[in-house]
């Protein structure tokens, strides 16, 4: 599935799994922290006025869509979520309201539409490459969004999930997004997920808090050949020897990959 501007396949980023929820309270806190996320890949950098705001009208716009039964007249949405940001008295919502104007009723509006996929197969591949720049961090949380709604689908169902993360590094641009990831990556295995992340820029992240605890975590690492200067904060988190490490340098007589499990 190909998400781009120039496809008509849409993922709305306001979806949710409530129903499936147990706990509603919590449901509701884990829709406003990915929302936080999402508008930040947008804005880049919010004030603790525009926090405050973006809580305030999801939890408005979410607790009107339990109001009416999860009845898909109400169902949340990027639209929904601009005119309750419209609503607010506060001046910093209207400034706020005119920073995202652009992607609800704009040139990019690419997010503010109802998803209008339905997923059935067991083998499922995203693509957001053709995503220009300046959003394919919003367009990765937009998609891992779409698949932990899934994954709370699969275990009332009693189904797992595995999911691929490729470049995972350009998900660690900015601090929401690399903390919604790595709490994907934490309580994943609740959720009946196998979660696992590819990337060529291991220098990306080892440098991230949230990559150095992701990989830490792990139970199974593939590492390939590595540059020299990488070497050694990998070796660290990995707690690999020198004379493990030495099968994954710049050798011509040696393998130039090391498998490690953790069981």
């Amino acid at each position: 599935m190909n998400i781009s501007t120039n496809t008509d396949t849409h993922i709305n980023p306001f979806d949710s799994s409530l129903q499936y929820t147990k706990d509603y309270k919590d449901g509701i806190k884990e829709k406003s922290e990915f929302v936080l996320a999402f508008i930040e890949s947008i804005v880049n950098g919010l004030s603790g006025e525009q926090k405050t705001l973006i809580d305030r009208c999801t939890n408005n716009i979410y607790e009107e869509y339990q109001l009416h039964n999860f009845s898909e007249e109400y169902e949340p949405d990027f639209k929904k979520f601009y005119d309750e940001l419209l609503k607010q008295p506060e001046k910093e919502a209207q400034n706020l309201a005119l920073i995202i104007e652009r992607y609800v009723v704009g040139g990019m509006d690419i997010f503010a539409q109802k998803t209008n996929i339905e997923i059935k197969n067991r083998f499922i591949t995203f693509d957001i490459s053709e995503l220009p720049p300046s959003i394919q961090t919003t367009g990765y949380l937009v998609v891992l969004d779409h698949i932990v709604n899934r994954l709370h689908r699969n275990k009332a169902l009693g189904k797992h999930t595995w999911i691929f993360i490729d470049e995972f590094h350009i998900l660690l641009a900015n601090k929401f997004s690399s903390e919604y990831i790595a709490k994907i990556y934490k309580t994943g295995r609740k959720e009946n997920a196998i979660p696992t992340i590819i990337t060529q820029n291991i220098a990306d992240v080892i440098k991230n808090e949230d990559g150095c605890k992701i990989l830490s975590n792990s139970e199974f690492a593939m590492i390939l050949k590595q540059k020299p200067l990488d070497l050694p904060p990998i070796c660290k988190i990995f707690d690999i020897s020198d004379e493990e490490a030495r099968y994954v340098t710049d050798s011509p007589s040696r393998t130039r990959y090391y498998c490690l499990w953790r069981g």
